[in-house]
């Protein structure tokens, strides 16, 4: 039995099958990342398998010795919980119950209740000692230490900031100790420190983990299979996002081939059918013509009614492009001596930075380290004459802010896009519909948005702008990974200046090739994109965050090395004398055509001579030639028989193919 065993889930919500007949197994020690488009029902499916959602069907099945630690993706504490009550609260609930059960035992034991007291108190022993026991505050002590908590038992966990609550959370699922973590967008939150810590920490968790996470350098580090949740159906894929993405892509290939072949033999049947039709309505009088047609028709209906699908798209529907005003600006953003406090807090003192135009920067640091403090300076106050924050006088800056403040949640997407200068109805409309914004939700308030679409109203609002100068705080954040990856594209091909913060690794890797890091209130600046600065700058300091697991690169270049066509190897040979097959097989097909067409084409004018042999009188002659008009009727129908054959030979190899 599997570990973890998901058998035929499915759920529905509001007349929509978020999950529909879903199975997959899970063995020990597997690590599994879930993906799937927002919406699609990952975190609903984490709820089933922790028991906090039934399904409508199905069942799930959990071995005796599993021990479950879930981290959910949102958590509200209550007011004025600490982390220590977080962490301890259901112990003490243990504790609690087993004190009281001691105290019943005392005060009954002359009683006849004493036999199922002593019942229910061993029971409750033993719950206890499962969970830790007196020593259960001592792990909670060690495991806050070992997470960078220690001493903090006594702050109010709200008081905690996103990623440290992220980090309390998981503590709290690893005091029981489990052997399967199941996670919920823990990286959340998290810096890109943060982020190199969970890359190692879950690399190293001896146990089972499925993870939902956009990550997809996570996902490649730590991930040795993907499941993919699908307009409802869940797919199992060995390997890690790269392997994923590759097998993706070479199945779309082979289904695209398939359905390409099909269409072809569609067209071909309906030619042959109404050459057919055209030959039978000629001989009207010859029955077997009329056979030989409805023969084909019911051929070609049977092919129809394979009813192939073109393969949909891997890409994300999202159609972002970021079109750039031209500018000649040698400088896009210099920083002079540049300074900044919050209160009586100093973020930077003195900074000196210059950013050419065409630049793609990416500014790196830890949380609370000023970036975001950084780039809304730049955005409020750049311009030419200031002193400390000069901005190319030609360029037009376009923001993207990571609390999307710059939008108005008073108004609807529809207004937020409309009140920009020199926009139209039908071009706000076409704008929305690439950041696929339905009729519906474009009267939405922004209010009412969630983070994801807010994110994608923000990079609309930029392709209506036009500018010259991207600065965008966490412009991936709340997205699910298709559509960041549109955005990349769309960054890539982006001809204007680009300053960009983000804990994204894989996205920064993609878009940027210039580096600055925020470090004691000064900034370090590297050349290369955001894997070359980590090489440089931390090597292997923290131990294997943030590097590329050699068995999932291992992995990743066996499945590209054996695919890989390589002439003259035994692959290459195997494809060369597929190919020669195929065509020997269509050739054959169009010869069998022709030899049908001339032996009609020959049929007819037999027919004609023997009624004029007949006519005259020539009655031998009429008898002769009406022996080769059989002899030939003969040969056609083996012509066509032949023809079945070779046309089904050549359907199935351009199926192989």
């Amino acid at each position: 039995m599997a570990f973890l065993e998901v058998s035929h889930i499915s759920k529905e919500y509001v007349g929509r099958w978020v999950l529909r007949d879903g199975s997959f197994e899970l063995a020990a020690n597997q690590k599994v990342g879930l993906i799937g488009p927002n919406g699609s029902g990952k975190t609903t499916l984490l709820k089933i398998i922790t028991g906090f959602e039934p399904p409508d069907e199905g069942r799930v099945n959990l071995t005796a010795e599993v021990r479950i630690g879930y981290v959910p993706q949102h958590v509200a504490f209550a007011e004025g919980q600490t982390v220590s009550d977080y962490l301890l609260s259901e112990h003490q609930g243990r504790r609690r119950r087993l004190r009281a059960l001691e105290h019943a035992v005392s005060e009954n034991h002359n009683s006849p209740k004493l036999p199922q007291l002593l019942s229910e108190y061993q029971l409750a022993r033993d719950d206890y000692d499962r969970h830790g026991g007196d020593l259960f505050e001592q792990r909670a002590a060690e495991i806050l230490d070992a997470l960078g908590l220690a001493g903090r038992e006594q702050q109010a966990a709200g008081r905690l900031s996103g990623g440290e609550q992220n980090v309390l959370t998981l503590a709290a699922a690893l005091l029981n100790q489990p052997n399967l973590l199941i996670l919920d967008e823990p990286g959340n939150h998290l810096d890109y420190l943060g982020l190199a810590w969970l890359d190692d920490f879950l690399s190293r968790f001896r146990g089972a983990v499925l993870i939902v996470s956009h990550n997809r350098y996570m996902l490649d580090r730590i991930a040795d299979s993907i499941l993919e949740i699908d307009d409802g159906k869940l797919e199992m894929f060995p390997g890690n996002y790269t392997a994923y993405k590759h097998i993706k892509a070479e199945r779309r290939k082979a289904q695209m081939r398939a359905y390409e072949a099909w269409q072809e033999r569609l067209a071909h049947i309906e030619k042959i059918v109404q050459k057919f039709a055209d030959i039978a309505q000629g001989h009207s009088t010859d029955p077997a013509w009329g056979k030989r047609l409805r023969a084909r028709r019911s051929q070609l209906e049977h092919e129809k009614a394979k009813n192939l699908q073109k393969p949909k798209d891997d890409k994300s529907p999202v159609k972002a492009r970021f079109i750039a005003d031209k500018t000649r600006a040698d400088i896009a953003l210099r920083l002079e001596d540049y300074s900044c406090y919050i209160g009586e807090l100093e973020l930077f003192n003195k900074v000196n930075w210059d950013i050419g135009g065409g630049e793609r920067w990416a500014l790196v640091g830890p949380n609370g380290s000023g970036k975001t403090t950084l780039l809304n300076d730049i955005v409020t106050n750049g311009s030419w004459e200031h002193r400390h924050i000069r901005i190319g006088p030609s360029l037009t800056i376009g923001y993207a802010a990571q609390q999307q403040e710059l939008l108005d949640p008073e108004n609807t997407v529809y207004e937020e896009l409309l009140n920009l200068p020199g926009t139209t109805h039908q071009k706000v409309l076409d704008i929305l519909a690439r950041f696929l914004f339905t009729d519906l939700e474009i009267t939405k308030q922004i209010a009412n948005l969630s983070g994801g679409e807010r994110n994608r109203l923000q990079l609309a609002r930029l392709m209506l702008i036009k500018p010259n100068f991207l600065i965008l705080d966490e412009p991936t954040n709340h997205l699910d990974i298709a559509t960041r990856e549109a955005v990349e594209q769309a960054l890539r091909q982006f001809e204007g200046t680009l300053l960009v913060v983000s804990h994204d690794r894989w996205f920064l890797d993609a878009v940027v090739d210039h580096v600055a890091e925020v470090d004691e209130k000064s900034l370090r600046f590297y050349s290369g994109n955001f894997t070359t600065y980590w090489q440089k700058r931390y090597g292997d300091k923290l131990k294997v965050a943030g590097r590329i697991s050699q068995r999932g690169r291992q992995r990743t270049d066996r499945c590209e090395e054996q695919d890989k066509p390589k002439t003259g190897g035994r692959a290459w040979q195997e494809r060369k004398a597929a190919s020669a097959d195929l065509r020997k097989k269509q050739k054959r097909v169009e010869m069998l055509e022709g030899q049908i067409a001339e032996a009609e084409a020959a049929k007819a004018r037999l027919e004609t001579d023997i009624a004029a042999a007949y006519t005259a009188g020539d009655n031998d002659r009429g008898h002769a030639l009406s022996e080769e008009l059989t002899q030939l009727a003969a040969r056609i129908e083996t012509l066509i028989e032949d023809w079945t054959q070779a046309t089904h030979d050549l359907e199935a190899t351009s199926a192989i193919e």
